[in-house]
């Protein structure tokens, strides 16, 4: 396999190319994770897992990942080879074409789980010709690299958005913009984890971005805080714990990934304006 790093930061890769090739060894796979990866199938066949799914690709066949899903190839013989171009999620979601691409995956992610094109003889040739020009020569650009990684990025990601659409012309479309997927991930993970996990970072982190994008995403979908929805979800449990139940406060504040009684108490009463020795008194006099 042949890498060419195309975008290494001091935060690490954010995009390059893979080449693919064999001959292989029975039964070695290929696993791809917390990324765009963008797949072009150029000889052979092969066995795609993804989503609980199993799917047969083989030569021309164009597969789109996103950073939810998790996939795995396996070779199907030795001649089997893809391109693959990776980028991070955060510099995914900085290129401007990156929602037109993005809008035309829920038609293909609802049927199988994980968006597969066949492309047209002249489209895939047409794709192998801007996938080619992903080589070591575009990391040896100095002073103009980062701008020509950014335009053949999003041309690439244009030309596919064409590609994909014409693939399904009878298709309604079924648009969905990536800070709309990504806010209701931050709510599920909320609904799992608010009681052991009170920081962005770790929401961030199992969604494969920046605290600082999280953020924006969640105040400009939701109109509130990250902080103000886990605290949302704190209080209404610390709630339903105070009126439904005999556990006392120190363990209500355990249970609910408070370091001590007393920093519940002051959260609560932040959230109420009682302690919450109080609001169970009211609570147990309005059930007489």
């Amino acid at each position: 396999m042949k890498i060419y790093d195309l975008g290494k930061t001091s935060s690490g890769n954010k995009l390059y190319r893979h080449i693919v090739q064999g001959p292989f060894d029975h039964e070695e796979q290929f696993l791809m994770k917390k990324g765009f990866y963008i797949v072009l199938v150029t000889n052979g066949t092969a066995i795609l897992s993804a989503s609980d799914h199993t799917h047969d690709i083989g030569s021309r066949d164009l597969v789109i990942m996103t950073p939810s899903m998790e996939c795995s190839v396996v070779p199907s013989g030795r001649d089997f080879s893809m391109t693959c171009i990776y980028m991070r999620p955060d510099y995914f979601d900085a290129l401007p074409a990156g929602q037109s691409i993005y809008g035309q995956l829920p038609r293909f992610t609802a049927r199988y789980g994980v968006a597969i094109s066949h492309l047209a003889a002249e489209d895939y040739e047409y794709l192998c010709l801007t996938m080619r020009l992903f080589s070591d020569r575009l990391q040896d650009t100095d002073r103009y690299g980062n701008g020509a990684r950014v335009h053949l990025c999003s041309f690439m990601l244009l030309q596919i958005s064409d590609m994909i659409h014409r693939c399904s012309p009878g298709t309604a479309s079924c648009y969905i913009k990536r800070s709309t997927e990504l806010f209701r991930n931050f709510k599920k993970l909320a609904v799992d984890h608010y009681r052991s996990h009170h920081d962005i970072a770790f929401y961030a982190d199992r969604l494969n971005i920046s605290t600082t994008y999280l953020s924006r995403i969640v105040k400009a979908t939701s109109g509130h805080t990250v902080r103000f929805h886990l605290s949302e979800l704190l209080s209404i449990e610390a709630k339903r714990l105070l009126e439904n139940t005999d556990m006392d406060i120190n363990k209500i504040a355990d249970t609910l990934g408070f370091s001590d009684q007393s920093v519940f108490g002051k959260f609560f009463l932040r959230k109420t304006g009682l302690s919450p020795m109080r609001f169970r008194l009211k609570s147990d006099l309005q059930h007489l």
